[in-house]
Parts: C-alpha cells; structure tokens; sequence
C-alpha cells in the first residue's frame, strides 16, 4: 500500500510541522543533508512516498523522501531491486512542475514540469512559454550520490536555479515532482497521476559547522592526495595556486597522480617546504609520494603501474614504518580495465601479507593508507574490492582476502568539503559528467586511528578563512579539477597505531559475511598454526552437508566462500546451517543463515 500525497496551505504561524496520522508531503522542515554517498542523514527525514513493490519490471522505484536548505531541494530515492548507475545506463527521467499549474510546461502524468532530466543523458530541458531549451548539469548546480552503482541515491538542485524560479520568485517554495522510467513497463512514481506534492518553509537549516584547516594535535602525521591534472605544479600559470594550497595544508606525505616527473616536483616541494627535508618516490606511470619521512622503498604494484607502494621510516612516530598505497585507475567507461586493476592489486596484497611474497620486506601489522584518484564512475564492485578484498575474477588473481590484518575490511572514508556539506572531489564545469566522488582514502582501522580528514574548496570558503589561510577564492578550481584529499592519522596520547588489535592470539573462526545470503558467503579464518585443516558444513541436527577444506595449510589468513550448495553440487534449502573448523584436532563452529 502506497502514500497518497495532498499539498495543502501552510497554517499561518506554523513553521515545522508534519499534519495527519498518515506520511503526506507537508514539508515545513529542512534538513541539513550531505550530498556524500551516505545516508544516515535522511534517517528524521519523512517519507514522501511509498511505491507499489512489483509495479516496475526493469527498475523498480521503492520509496522517495524529498527536503531542503536556504540552497537546495535534496530529493532521496532507492529501488526494490537491482543496482543502477544515475549518471549513466539509464532512462530515468525527474519532471519537477515549479509552479503548481499542469496547463503550464511539459504535460506528463497531470503535472506540467518546468523541469525534465534525464538522469543517463546528464541532460534535460526547461520548459516555458512553450519553449524547450536544453539543459546541462550546471544549468541545474546538480549534485548527485554516489557515483558507483547502488540502490539508493541522493541528489541536491539549486533553488533557484532558471528551471525552478518559474513562478517568478527567487527561489523555489513549492512544487510537485514525478519519477519515470521510460521503458515498456517502466515505473511511475507515484503511481497516481499528479504528482508528489512539496512545500518548503521558511525554517532556517543552519549553515555547517567549518573544518578548520590544521592538525587537531601538531604532532598528527597529515597525508594529502591531490590529482594534479597533467602535471599541474609544473605549469607556469597553475604553480602558484598549488603553491598557496600545499602551504595552507601543511602535509607531511604527498600523493600525486598525473604526475610524471619525480626529480622536478622535489624540487619544487623543498622550495615551498625549506625547513624540512623532502624525499620522493619513484614515478610509476603518473605517481609520484613525496614524505619529510625517509622513503625507505617504493614498487609498482600491479602491471598497469597504476598503482605504487612506499614504505616511509616513521618508526619515531608511530613506532613502525607507515605504507602508502598511490593509485591512478583507468578512466571513465573503462569497467573492466578498473576491475583487473583491483582485482591484481588484492591478490598482490594478499601474497604479500600471507606469504611475504611481495616487492619488498614489510613487518607484520604495518599500518598502511590506499589513496589516489580511483575513477570510481562504474560498478560499485570495484569498491568492494579495494574494501572488503571481494576479488572478481578468482580464477586469475585467487580468492578472495579480508585486507586489513585483523582480517576485517579496511575503512571507506567519507570526507566533507571543509565549509559546505558536499562530498564530490572532482567537479568540471565543462563536463556533462555531475560532480563525484573520485578521489577516495581508505585506511587500516586495525593500526590506525585517523584524527581530522576533509575535501579543500576554496569556492565554498569565505573571505575571512581565505585571508587567515592566504589563499585566494579560485585556487582549487584554478589549479586543478580534482579537490585535494585530506586525512590525518592521530598521534595522541590516547589514540595512534592499534598494535593490540593487529596478531591474532589464536586460530580464530571469523563470522562469515554476509549472513543472512542468498547466493554466497565468505567464511575468514586466521590458522595460529600450520597443520591438517578440515572445514565442514552441517545442519542443525549435524548432518553433513560439504566439506570446503580437507588438507595442509599453512600458518596465517584464509578466506573460504560458501554458494549454498552440498557435496553434490546440488542447492540446500533456506535454514539455518553451522560451519566446522578443525586444524589439528581442535575445532571451531559458527552459525549463518541460508536464505533462497
């Protein structure tokens, strides 16, 4: 059963308030959202409608949550089934009517839309006066997350952007909208015809509270990741903007991408950085890690050189040396390329933890970092490989490997610019292509307590920050069109290099995840010891099912994946099952669950 909609008058003198036993769209209450991939902010945010589950064969829209800022209409929608891509693959269409009148402007399902976007065009059109003008992302200072495939989205449209001041007014107050995939049997949302009615009141959402520009403790060790575009600090006209940001961050290790010149950019580094002496990598195809730390080694990591490893001598702060993971993946519509490129990566990581195999000596527990400018504009797979080390293609580059050394997966950080409540790191204004999360930080949580992290863009900054931090309103988007990545590992007293958490006292039978699944699972194991390793699967009266692992193995990390099948490669039914370890007679047991 779905919500029915009513737009109604505001009650004079009534501010924020939400009318009726029932979810209808009265929305006299913003809500201060974050356009970042992450949804816990929508949590206090109403449901503005509840679509029929089944109504849409190739996409099914499930539920749509709709509020607002001094700036912007943030609308929230997801789907019953399937992962889709908004910036691409698709034909969903956004009609939002800005003046309430359906005789007006493009007439579909009873509203008449000023506005009409298709979401995998990254185009659409205005309407009015019976004119049709086409529009670009810009036009609507359209932002949208994330930019990997998902379930859910969220999006943010200016205010008063031309196509929602209509109605004459300098920003937009009230409107209906309507979701629509244009496909035989393609959703409609809502399901009634007229639209899903909103208000907005004069409630004041306050603005974010401003990330500072330095450490929260002077000794926190700070890494920035900066994707220059084609050699940017050596360009003449661009130089002295990166020279005003790199001085504002203060950074002890820097992370470049499009970068091909080791030696100049030293250089240039020590120039702008005299007091302390700088070291440089090696350039693998456009990396480039510069550190105040001794780099004590640094390797390519996969064949494509696009991604670099190096081991920095930080034994004084943190008591071990910290690993820099530098990647620059393949662009754009270049899934597969980006997908080889984790994949190999995993299972280098994989050896070079569980059987020191890789290209240099490293200690066990070291903390490490992976940044760099992941052209994350695809499937969300990709992700999860970095993450949660799910390898895609096992054939090639082996099983899959939880990647931190507690054998969890590592953290996806989540940065916000430091004066506006956005999380995209690359914008260019000449694209079509909506601004996105490209440039990513994930860190081991087992060895690394991370302090203060955030995106730098001077365009949101005000002019006091500006002056006190001396730059200037149009360096970011002067120097470059990705955002500089800031993240600061924690040296308090309190905090820092998690060494308790990192070696596994005893063989340990992990939880699988996921658990509930449908189709596969992954059981993680730590072996205290090398030895005979049987593992097993039974049901809840203990009858066998199969048997995953029956031979030697060696001391270290495993990681078994279970596809719901018996000894006979035949499906078992839903239930509840048990999976046995037993390594030289001793055993382990955990219960997951089955669900067709």
């Amino acid at each position: 059963m779905h919500s029915k909609n009513l737009l109604r008058k505001r009650p004079k003198g009534l501010r924020c308030s939400f009318i009726g036993p029932f979810i209808f769209t009265y929305l006299f209450c913003g809500h201060p959202i974050s356009i970042d991939g992450k949804f816990e902010d929508w949590v206090d945010v109403p449901v503005a409608y509840n679509d029929t589950e089944g109504d849409g064969l190739s996409a099914d829209y499930s539920s749509l949550k709709i509020t607002y800022d001094s700036q912007f209409l943030f609308i929230y929608f997801n789907f019953y089934n399937g992962d889709f891509l908004m910036q691409d693959w698709n034909d969903f269409h956004l009609y939002i009517d800005a003046d309430n009148d359906s005789s007006t402007g493009y007439f579909v399902h009873g509203i008449g839309a000023e506005l009409d976007w298709t979401f995998g065009n990254r185009s659409g059109y205005k309407y009015f006066d019976g004119q049709q003008t086409e529009l670009y992302q810009n036009d609507l200072t359209l932002r949208i997350a994330p930019t990997i495939t998902s379930t859910e989205f969220e999006i943010a449209i200016a205010r008063d952007s031309a196509p929602l001041t209509i109605n004459g007014s300098q920003s937009l107050n009230e409107g209906t909208l309507v979701f629509s995939e244009i496909e035989e049997d393609g959703d409609l949302v809502p399901d009634e015809s007229g639209g899903i009615p909103f208000s907005i009141g004069d409630d004041i959402v306050p603005l974010p509270q401003p990330i500072n520009l330095e450490r929260s403790n002077e000794q926190d060790i700070r890494l920035v990741s900066y994707n220059t575009w084609n050699e940017g600090i050596l360009d003449s006209d661009r130089q002295i903007h990166f020279k005003r940001i790199l001085q504002a961050l203060d950074p002890d290790v820097i992370a470049l991408q499009e970068h091909g010149d080791w030696n100049d950019i030293e250089n240039i580094i020590q120039s702008w950085f005299p007091s302390e002496e700088w070291h440089a990598s090696w350039t693998y195809n456009d990396l480039v890690v510069l550190s105040r730390f001794p780099i004590t080694h640094d390797a390519n990591m996969i064949s494509s050189e696009r991604t670099m490893a190096a081991l920095l001598d930080t034994e004084d702060e943190l008591g071990k040396d910290l690993l820099i993971f530098n990647s620059h993946l393949s662009c754009c519509d270049n899934n597969e390329g980006r997908q080889q490129q984790v994949d190999e990566f995993a299972g280098v990581w994989r050896d070079w933890v569980t059987n020191e195999s890789g290209p240099f000596a490293l200690e066990y527990g070291t903390p490490f970092v992976h940044v760099g400018d992941f052209n994350y504009v695809g499937y969300r797979q990709q992700v999860e490989t970095i993450r949660d080390g799910d390898i895609e293609d096992e054939v090639q580059y082996g099983n899959d490997f939880l990647p931190d050394w507690d054998s969890t997966a590592i953290i996806d950080l989540f940065p916000r610019h430091t004066h506006k409540r956005m999380g995209y790191t690359w914008r260019k204004d000449g694209s079509s292509f909506n601004p996105g999360k490209l440039d990513y930080v994930f860190y081991s949580d087992a060895t690394i307590d991370t302090a203060k992290y955030y995106i730098l863009n001077t365009l949101a900054m005000d002019d006091i920050a500006l002056d006190y931090y001396e730059l200037q309103w149009d360096d970011t988007q002067v120097a470059s069109d990705h955002l500089p990545l800031v993240f600061d590992i924690s040296l308090n007293d309190d905090v820092g290099i998690n060494q308790s958490k990192i070696v596994p006292i005893s063989t340990i039978l992990y939880p699988n995840y996921p658990n509930p699944f449908n189709s596969r699972t992954v059981i993680p194991i730590y072996l205290q010891d090398p030895g005979m390793v049987e593992l097993s699967i039974v049901d809840v009266k203990g009858r066998f099912i199969n048997r995953l692992i029956h031979g030697n193995r060696q001391k270290g990390n495993l990681t078994i994946n279970w596809d719901g099948t018996n000894d006979k490669g035949q499906n078992v039914n839903s239930g509840v099952y048990f999976y046995l370890l037993k390594l030289n007679g001793i055993s382990h047991i955990n219960k997951m669950i089955f669900l067709k």
